[in-house]
């Protein structure tokens, strides 16, 4: 049997451990010098600065990026990323400025935003960055409580070379029109090329521009006193050749009560029909949400343009909503027509 190792300043002849003194366990005493004060005192000192101002630096910079006005400065910068920074602003706009409440009704921001999109436009760069850059600050304008921006997102929805920022521009205007027929009391939006734009891009080759301009016309339309022009353009539109131009302007008519809307709603019910209009959307479920949308919206306008019309028979579209009804448990592809939009016909058809 091995003995183990005798423990370190072990007597193996006393058996006893051996305890160091005092003289071995402490070093000399000497004088301290300026090395040891500097290694005491000094440096961690510097070190607790560095590390205070890196943290002020952080917080400058991030006040910096979260002040809105600063970001719009930021993105004429022309860096590859601007597109994401107008992201990100258009969604600080979107949530009302989050922890910055009012940036809807920033004056001076949506004048920035503003001057920045037509210089953008002028550029007409065809970059994707650039295309994207001004696809955001389209958005941007739309989501405001102030009219700042609705002379260039005119000049946008006219000029711009890009299908989509086109569109968007379009858009941003309904949106705008909407959040002012929102307010308490209603406000009207006014400029001196806003009927007359409209009503070019009411004709426009693209069919996707019509449609989206049917579906903008129908806010303006809305409006107090609105230019007589809005309406006929909606009505030219509800015979318009594409469908979807068809139907966004036979939802704004029906809102309106006006019996133009009826046969491009009893279209909206018809199988075949939706079946054509969802063909182009790339998923299922892209095309299910399409047709549900649909079915919502001609509901909606079947409602809309019997309560407005009390006196008149409207036997097509009663006829249109029956077939639905008949007809839903079919309709299995992309997926089952929601239960709730069949009770919502039943509803409707058992109504005065």
């Amino acid at each position: 049997m091995t003995s183990k190792p005798a423990p370190e300043n072990f007597d193996t002849e006393k058996g006893a451990p051996q305890h160091p003194t005092s003289d071995e366990l402490l070093p000399p005493i000497e004088p301290p010098n300026a090395g040891f004060i500097l290694q005491l005192f000094i440096v961690p000192g510097l070190i607790v600065l560095a590390v205070f101002l890196l943290v002020m630096a952080i917080g400058w910079a991030r006040s910096a990026t979260e002040d809105p006005l600063a970001k719009v400065q930021a993105l004429r910068q022309g860096n590859q990323a601007r597109w994401q920074q107008a992201f990100e602003l258009a969604q600080m706009l979107v949530s009302d400025g989050g922890e910055s409440p009012g940036l809807k009704d920033h004056v001076e921001l949506a004048k920035e935003i503003s001057t920045l999109l037509e210089e953008e436009l002028v550029a007409a760069s065809t970059d994707e960055n650039s295309v994207s850059l001004r696809y955001y600050l389209c958005r941007m304008l739309g989501e405001f409580r102030v009219d700042e921006g609705v002379g260039v997102l005119l000049e946008t929805a006219r000029h711009d070379a890009e299908r989509d920022v086109r569109r968007e521009a379009i858009n941003a205007l309904a949106v705008l029109s909407h959040t002012f027929n929102s307010m308490v009391p209603p406000q009207e939006i006014e400029h001196t090329k806003l009927v007359e734009t409209l009503v070019e891009l009411s004709s426009d080759p693209d069919e996707l521009i019509r449609s989206q301009t049917a579906y903008a016309l129908g806010f303006f339309a809305m409006q107090h006193e609105a230019d007589a022009r809005l309406v006929l353009e909606l009505e030219k539109l509800a015979d318009d050749l594409y469908g979807d131009a068809r139907y966004n302007a036979a939802i704004a008519l029906a809102r309106l009560g006006n019996l133009r809307a009826v046969d491009a709603v009893v279209e909206m019910f018809d199988l075949d029909a939706i079946a054509i209009s969802i063909a182009k959307e790339k998923t299922p479920s892209l095309r299910a949400f399409k047709r549900d949308t649909m079915l919502k919206n001609a509901l909606d306008a079947a409602d809309s343009l019997r309560s407005k019309n009390p006196h008149v028979e409207l036997l097509e579209i009663t006829e249109a909503m029956e077939r639905f009804v008949e007809r839903a448990s079919e309709w299995k592809d992309p997926a089952p027509v929601p239960g709730v939009l069949v009770e919502r016909a039943k509803e409707l058809l058992a109504g005065p």
